[in-house]
């Protein structure tokens, strides 16, 4: 009991401070949670001096820090959301891309804290516009598209349309144009019937150059013209950049007078002259296309170097990769040295700007040039892997349906079921010739290409026939021969002569099996061609699974197979190469195939000279294509392969 009236008086004094130390701590709360009009004016004035066009940024943004550190004791989320904004919007002025992307996240995290997706929203396209600026493409491509999610969710059609331009514009630059297109019809699906065109034009924008780098002209001429018939003297900027589209679309389908009085008039156009980034690209491709038009147009070296100077005057990164690869075409067939030269300018600009489309463009004819490419053909790997990887991961975050918008298909038939209206009466009384020739040459055809089939046909199962023959009677009997001396312990030597003769038997047997030509054809003929890859000899392989295999004949496609085997097993045999590059591009006609290595080369005594090369140049005539190669001793061994696919 006595030591309850010693304690009581102590343990009272311990609750009185700890009910005066929380009222304190709310006191101060309430205080800063409400501002006061002194207050309130200083902080206003301050927001004002930071939107200030008369002051400098770096002054902009010390105004805008001290509101920041003044909203940032209060609880005003209003003001800290303008604060941010206005923060980030500085910062992207002065290109400190990184900050603005910390200040956005900062954004982000109060909105989604307030669950303010308006705030969101404004802060992931934030985040997504600084990412791209700072060449961060697959994490702005995951901040579109989260914004796209939320303007979806809210109903949103414009915001919705307008993300999807962000992840297409995206696409487009890393390369993946199917991908695009796709991404591009939804955008331009929430956007039908606006008002808001300038998003709208790039979609179409975006079309038009996907169609053009798929080298299907008519669709991106459409798209174009599309958005041109929607354009408006309200946007004469966005008018200029399509027409500079358009020439370069019908310079493509060989219409060059056509597309040279569109690029003439923009050339003299004051809206061009008077900004020197869009005029270096105009007088570019003037020049690109006057030499499309004419390869021995001296004027089209004037106005490629013309441009390139204003390039480098202004320090337009971008602009200067185009100018270069336009001059590396220009002499690739005059100069190689200057054209190695211009390839390589153009190869460093692009690192510069973390352009992989570009690198890869730009090594493209670097292999072609240089000599040694080992470097190169490293590069090569390691910056294709990232750009399919990249694509890839925007692929998996983008997946959607597939579709067509209905507007665009329904005028698509429309055009097409007024244009077959037209031409009806005419097709009615010339259809019958028409049929009456194709049935001709038809049959003629058809018997010169079995007769063709037939003997490719009976070299291929000669093939297999003597394949199996070897393996099966003389393989077998050596085998077996074998055998026996090693039982009765004969000489170890005859042995392994034997087990030699033997094995090689078999890996000819295995060279000649019969080939798969239905849907696991590119698997197979792939698996081939990096079996003969090794530790000291790297084979780079570009372009063969986006061959569609199936459209190409059986026979053609046992032909390759046979082709590309009987160089691969030369270059393992005698050139000791330590990279071996292939390329395959199917155009509407042909299919080419580029091989390249930079092994010892091919002299004019070896054995592959004077027989491996007749019989590879022999299978190619068999189906009517052209094989030529290049190749001087310790130069390495280049060939070209070309035929009607």
């Amino acid at each position: 009991m006595k030591l309850w009236r010693v304690d009581f008086p102590f343990i009272l004094s311990l609750i009185c401070m700890f009910f005066w130390i929380r009222t304190s701590t709310y006191s101060q709360t309430v205080s800063r949670s409400v501002l006061s009009q002194e207050k309130m004016d200083g902080l206003s004035k301050m927001y004002e001096l930071s939107k200030n066009k008369s002051l400098s940024i770096e002054e902009r943004l010390g105004h805008i820090n001290l509101f920041l550190d003044e909203v940032f004791l209060y609880r005003q989320d209003s003001l800290k959301y303008n604060g941010l904004m206005q923060k980030t919007l500085l910062l992207g002025r002065i290109r400190q891309y990184d900050s603005a992307i910390v200040y956005s996240y900062k954004l982000y995290n109060i909105a989604k804290l307030n669950k303010d997706t308006i705030y969101i929203k404004k802060a992931l396209k934030k985040l997504g516009s600084y990412s791209k600026r700072n060449k961060e493409l697959t994490e702005a491509f995951q901040y579109f598209n989260e914004a796209y999610k939320i303007s979806r969710i809210r109903g949103d059609s414009i915001e919705a349309g307008e993300n999807l331009l962000y992840m297409a514009s995206i696409q487009e630059t890393l390369g993946d144009f199917s991908g695009c297109k796709t991404t591009a019809i939804d955008g331009v699906k929430f956007l039908e019937g606006t008002s808001d065109l300038k998003p709208i034009f790039g979609l179409y924008h975006i079309l038009s150059v996907a169609y053009r780098e798929q080298k299907d002209y008519d669709e991106a001429l459409k798209y174009v013209e599309i958005a041109l018939h929607l354009a408006t003297d309200s946007v004469p900027q966005r008018i200029k950049s399509l027409e500079n589209t358009k020439a370069n679309i019908l310079a493509d389908k060989k219409q060059y007078q056509e597309a040279l009085t569109i690029i003439s008039r923009l050339v003299s156009d004051p809206l061009i002259k008077n900004n020197k980034r869009r005029y270096a690209r105009v007088l570019d491709n003037q020049g690109h296309i006057k030499w499309l038009n004419d390869k021995q147009n001296e004027k089209s070296l004037q106005l490629f170097l013309e441009s390139l100077r204003i390039r480098e005057d202004i320090g337009d990164s971008r602009g200067l990769i185009a100018s270069n690869m336009h001059l590396t075409e220009y002499f690739f067939d005059r100069d190689k040295n200057q054209s190695l030269m211009y390839a390589e300018n153009a190869l460093q600009h692009a690192k510069s700007q973390q352009s992989l489309t570009s690198i890869l463009e730009a090594l493209g004819f670097i292999l072609h040039l240089k000599e040694n490419t080992k470097e190169e053909g490293i590069l090569f790997k390691e910056t294709y892997d990232e750009l399919r990887e990249m694509n890839r991961k925007n692929r998996e975050v983008y997946a959607v349906t597939k579709y067509e918008n209905d507007k665009l298909i329904n005028e698509n038939l429309i055009l097409k079921a007024e244009t077959a209206k037209k031409q009806q009466e005419r097709v009615l009384y010339i259809a019958l010739g028409i049929i009456l020739i194709l049935i001709i040459i038809f049959i003629v055809d058809f018997l010169r290409q079995k007769h063709k089939r037939e003997k490719i046909k009976e070299v291929h199962n000669t093939e297999i026939r003597i394949s199996k023959k070897l393996h099966d009677e003389l393989g077998n009997d050596v085998y077996n021969i074998m055998m026996l001396l090693q039982a009765s312990n004969q000489d170890v030597t005859l042995v392994d002569k034997l087990e030699d003769i033997y094995l090689r038997t078999r890996d000819i047997s295995r060279e000649y099996n019969r080939i798969n030509t239905g849907y696991e054809y590119a698997t197979e003929f792939s698996s081939m061609l990096n079996s003969y890859g090794s530790d000291s000899t790297r084979v780079i392989i570009r372009g063969l699974q986006d061959i569609n295999w199936q459209s190409i004949t059986s026979e053609k496609k046992i032909i390759v197979y046979r082709v590309l085997q009987e160089l691969m097993i030369n270059m393992r045999k005698h050139s000791h190469a330590q990279l071996v590059a292939l390329t395959f591009k199917k155009t509407s006609k042909h299919l080419k195939i580029n091989y390249s290595d930079n092994g010892v080369g091919v002299t004019i005594d070896s054995s592959f000279y004077s027989n491996g090369l007749h019989n590879v140049e022999n299978r190619i005539k068999a189906i009517g294509g052209i094989f030529i190669f290049d190749s001087e001793k310790e130069k390495g061994f280049k060939a070209k392969i070309r035929f009607l696919n």
